[in-house]
């Protein structure tokens, strides 16, 4: 892979700044959350070119971004304390946990420190909560009405510490970063415990293609590199290293790897030599 140096044409004047998640759209459109002052989500084209922004200053914590099969866009702040379902133009849509109320490990209506979002392919919703004190996934339908949770704090088998982002596999199998334990837990869409992936650093972001491969970033200061592995035969096939701070990724239909970063105040993009 190569670096495309400034793929994103940024607005005269502006720069990145502390970025925390990416993802695109099915048409190829790019949605950048950046943490950074001010807040906001920008939007734009596969060829760089600015769309929109929207959202400024909305997001005291914001940390993870995804964008559903319907193009909506869904946001994840800690400090919030929600999970924001969102038009592509802003418009709110539904809200997961309660605005600035911090739930326990057992709350069905709050949440706390929740990091990502996954979904299921009868549109249910899942979210890892866990940038707190929480240590668990929970599971809501698409109309947002609570389903269940699961997962307690601990280093064994199925035990979850910082469940730090979130994906699903093409058998609809829940792939959980957990970040302190330095492993990704693997569930069914009930919570029943199937597998794990060891050999991943430390999990901070997964992003899961089609085809089943896997890409994990590591932001831990010395590491920072990305991991690309076939989950099917657990081959790793290849690493992308000289990063600073990676969090969350996407990557397009053509393979093309958008990451994140928070310490390098950037959304970069690398393709195939």
């Amino acid at each position: 892979y190569h670096e495309v140096e400034n793929w994103a044409q940024l607005p005269a004047g502006t720069k990145w700044t502390m970025m925390t998640a990416v993802d695109l759209d099915a048409r190829g459109t790019v949605y950048v959350l950046q943490r950074g002052e001010p807040s906001k989500v920008m939007v734009f084209d596969g060829a760089g070119k600015l769309l929109r922004s929207w959202g400024e200053r909305m997001f005291p914590n914001a940390h993870g971004l995804r964008v559903d099969r319907d193009g909506n866009v869904w946001i994840a702040d800690r400090g919030l304390q929600q999970v924001i379902k969102f038009t592509p133009d802003g418009k709110v849509l539904l809200e997961l946990g309660r605005k600035s109320v911090a739930g326990d490990n057992n709350s069905t209506d709050a949440l706390n420190g929740p990091s990502d979002i996954a979904f299921g392919r009868n549109g249910d919703v899942f979210v890892s909560d866990g940038e707190s004190t929480n240590t668990r996934v929970v599971k809501f339908s698409a109309a947002g009405k609570f389903i269940k949770f699961w997962g307690t704090k601990g280093a064994r088998p199925g035990q979850l510490e910082v469940p730090h982002s979130i994906v699903t596999d093409s058998s609809g199998r829940l792939l959980v970063a957990n970040r302190t334990n330095k492993r990704i837990e693997i569930f069914d869409q009930d919570g029943r415990y199937l597998d794990v992936l060891t050999d991943v650093g430390t999990p901070y972001g997964l992003f899961l293609a089609q085809d089943d491969i896997l890409y994990v970033t590591d932001g831990v200061q010395g590491k920072d590199d990305l991991t690309i592995i076939d989950i099917k035969s657990r081959k790793i096939l290849g690493h992308i290293g000289g990063l600073t701070g990676p969090h969350m990724l996407a990557v397009d239909a053509k393979g093309a790897i958008y990451i994140a970063e928070t310490r390098g105040n950037s959304v970069k993009k690398f393709v195939r030599n």
